[in-house]
């Protein structure tokens, strides 16, 4: 009876490995991080090849214990249960480590001014008062322009709470006001014609012990100050070190929250964000359901302010998460655009850019994400390409498009480039900084500015 034990004991410490890489390997994201991530593929192929040669040591002592050479299975034995201890202790760190039974949603408390998908009857984006709860409460909202007000109430008491402003109208100073706390002032984007101002931000990388987040602080206070008149701010993802912390989005929600509750705002997906589970944290806190969507998904979608034309892409490690369904609909959506308006694409992962070799992946110009979307880009004239992933900031062209890299608000800098692309027009290594960038009617003006608002590089593009 205790040989049976054992035994079984020993399978299912065998076969925990492999039920932890079955789950880990059906997350978003998974495929990416092992095909990318030296250090995460070796780790994967190493439980694997334990699980396996454990369940092949512990059939191979049942085998020599029928046989009753019990002398000759004493080390076998041994090796047998020291790696039945070994794989659930293994299974049971991963179990509460990376949360395989996903706790609540305890970040977001604070409310932030998000972007929803699409525009409204004006030509500027709806937007979407969005916070959390730790218990179910039913809430109020009031908002409108100076000489207004409207109320929002909820129902039915729930944790996620998402408001709606939908039909702004266009450069309209707005407040608003969450169960009769501090009223919190911002203005609508501006109507077609008139200059669009935003913010650009990736890879600040909140819980990473090496993130500078007091530098990500100083550059959100540089994009909320009223004196630099920001209309929009994207940010390209990667906004915590391990999508599957809560304590991460906590942090990194509360920091955020200081220009999000004041600047419409849109977050896109990171590699990092996704990380073992964490998609449905980032979905939570950055795309929750309650969020109308009118041409996309919570992963891709696109923004129209008057001939501005965002569309948001769901690409984090390389093309693993750029679908077909995907490149579809960003096909249509970009046909469907005039010519001459502006046509702006952003998401996380690079095409072209100069770097080194890390973990065993070419960190340079992607041929993956390259062939399937630059023959897009190009084919219907994007003007504009926006991408964090590497933590560095350069501008490249080719055939027309600029391709913009601002991986440096927060995270740590990648080392210096050992490879330069040929498309490089220029680059900057070891500097934190975000995107400034005003859209005029026949060009743009990019500025890479450091935390304290200085220029770093700044260029100006017509529209081609």
């Amino acid at each position: 009876m205790k040989k049976n034990i054992f035994f079984w004991l020993a399978i299912l410490a065998a076969a925990l490995m492999f039920v932890f890489l079955g789950w880990a390997f059906s997350q978003h994201g998974t495929i990416g991080l092992f095909r990318v991530n030296g250090t995460f593929q070796k780790l994967f192929i190493i439980l694997g090849v334990f699980g396996l040669v454990l369940a092949a040591l512990t059939l191979l002592e049942k085998h020599l214990h029928s046989r009753q050479a019990k002398h000759s299975t004493n080390i076998l034995s041994f090796f047998v249960r020291a790696g039945t201890l070994l794989g659930i202790v293994i299974f049971v760190f991963a179990f509460f480590y990376v949360g395989m039974i996903p706790g609540p949603l305890k970040g977001g408390q604070s409310p932030q001014l998000l972007i929803e998908d699409g525009s409204g009857v004006n030509g500027v984006p709806n937007l979407a008062i969005v916070f959390n709860t730790e218990k179910a409460t039913s809430n109020t909202v009031k908002w409108g322009p100076d000489n207004a007000s409207f109320t929002l109430n909820e129902e039915k008491p729930a944790k996620q709470h998402v408001f709606a402003l939908n039909n702004l109208q266009p450069d309209t100073r707005y407040w608003y006001q969450v169960n009769n706390g501090q009223k919190i002032y911002f203005n609508s984007p501006p109507a077609a014609g008139k200059p669009l101002h935003f913010a650009v931000g990736s890879d600040a990388h909140f819980g990473a012990e090496d993130s500078r987040t007091d530098l990500t602080s100083k550059m959100l206070h540089q994009i909320v100050d009223p004196a630099k008149g920001y209309n929009m701010f994207f940010y390209l993802g990667d906004l915590v070190e391990h999508g599957f912390t809560d304590s991460q989005w906590q942090e990194a929600l509360k920091t955020m929250s200081v220009t999000t509750s004041e600047i419409p705002a849109k977050y896109i997906v990171g590699n990092h964000d996704t990380l073992l589970g964490g998609l449905g944290r980032y979905e939570g806190y950055c795309e929750p359901s309650g969020m109308v969507l009118q041409s996309g998904t919570r992963l891709w979608q696109r923004i129209d302010v008057g001939n501005v034309h965002f569309l948001m892409i769901d690409l984090e490690w390389s093309a693993e998460s750029f679908t077909a369904e995907q490149g579809a609909w960003l096909e249509n959506q970009l046909a469907s655009i005039p010519k001459d308006d502006w046509k702006i694409v952003v998401g996380h992962g690079f095409y072209y850019a100069s770097g080194s070799i890390t973990d065993g992946w070419k960190w340079y110009d992607n041929p993956e994400t390259i062939n399937k979307l630059s023959p897009l880009f190009e084919k219907y004239g994007v003007d504009m390409v926006f991408s964090g992933h590497a933590h560095q900031l350069e501008l490249l062209q080719k055939s027309g498009v600029n391709y913009v890299i601002c991986g440096g608000f927060g995270g740590k800098p990648d080392d210096p480039r050992q490879y330069i692309s040929p498309e490089s027009v220029w680059y900057a290594s070891n500097d934190y900084a975000f995107m400034d960038v005003t859209v005029n009617a026949t060009n743009a003006n990019l500025i890479f500015r450091d935390p304290d608002g200085k220029v770093i590089y700044s260029q100006v593009i017509q529209k081609h």
